[in-house]
């Protein structure tokens, strides 16, 4: 049943996906947690939603404006039952905030296989990822994405790779200026450095436990599928995979070094997986049981997730 829902991209797909989405994002919000609620707090509460709306367009725009896969929801169904099944990034202000920023710097660096305004996209995407590490220092990592874009894509003009430290300078002379002239202070350089955790993190909760190893596992079972995603993908699909791939493989070193718990940090392996589902559900040889199967993994996981609080 969700299979067919999911399989091909008309509106009412995605409004039955906004309105689940927004009726966890009410609930995790204003009901399970006991918090003041006043005017000032609904404002910011919808101004997340907001940023989470920009998530799920940004996804949706990214795999069908570059042509990752064909005309369906799997990716962005995928992402949202993922995302529900985490509370504390539907929570999470500042967070999601610098994440929005890093897909943002992503989506720009999977345009440049247009070939076209290729130094305005490079600086765009580093000026980006620099506004995300105002918010999530740990996302310095992902400036090996960049480049790895401009091998992929551009590496023939050498003049590419110095644009990044042009574009991550100016991020950073615009935050430092910010604290100068409205807050009257100096921001310290190790403000941008990362605080490096370790794996421990990984497994405080019981719940995350269970959840991460949820994911896992379709990862797992996807990656496996890998093979013959790429057989039946045109060169310009196998290329966006590759870039998919790499910023997952960050993500991953993210996840395993980054200060904070799984309970967020899950976000960074739930986008990328969402797209290599949505490739993987596409292909002739994937058997309905085995999407059905792994929606019922998702739903699953929001009820353990629900049931556990």
């Amino acid at each position: 049943m969700l299979t067919r829902l999911f399989s091909h991209s008309k509106p009412i797909a995605y409004a039955i996906l906004s309105i689940l989405f927004i009726m966890a994002f009410f609930t995790e919000n204003f009901i399970s947690s006991k918090v003041e609620v006043d005017t000032t707090f609904v404002l910011s509460k919808i101004g997340v939603l907001i940023v989470f709306l920009l998530i799920l367009f940004l996804l949706n725009f990214m795999v069908k404006r570059n042509k990752i896969h064909q005309q369906h929801t799997y990716a962005i169904s995928s992402f949202v039952l993922l995302i529900i099944a985490f509370p504390d990034i539907l929570r999470s202000v500042e967070f999601i905030v610098g994440y929005l920023f890093l897909l943002l710097s992503f989506r720009r660096i999977l345009s440049l296989k247009n070939n076209t305004n290729i130094k305005q996209k490079i600086f765009d995407a580093s000026l980006f990822l620099s506004i995300s590490i105002w918010f999530v220092p740990m996302h310095w990592l992902f400036a090996v994405v960049i480049y790895f874009g401009i091998i992929l894509y551009v590496s023939q003009n050498y003049r590419h790779f110095i644009i990044p430290f042009v574009g991550l300078s100016v991020g950073i002379v615009i935050h430092l200026c910010f604290f100068l002239l409205l807050k009257n202070e100096w921001t310290s350089l190790s403000f941008y450095f990362p605080n490096f955790n370790g794996v421990q993190g990984l497994f405080s909760d019981f719940k995350y436990n269970i959840l991460l190893s949820l994911i896992l596992f379709v990862l797992v079972w996807v990656l496996f599928q890998l093979p013959s995603i790429y057989s039946r993908a045109k060169l310009h699909e196998r290329e966006s995979l590759s870039l998919i791939l790499f910023f997952l493989f960050i993500s991953i070193l993210v996840v395993l070094v980054n200060n904070t718990l799984i309970s967020k940090d899950a976000v960074y392996l739930i986008f990328p997986l969402s797209i290599l589902i949505g490739n993987y559900f596409q292909l002739n040889s994937t058997k309905k049981w085995i999407k059905e199967s792994i929606y019922i993994l998702f739903i699953s996981g929001i009820i353990f997730s629900a049931i556990y609080s």
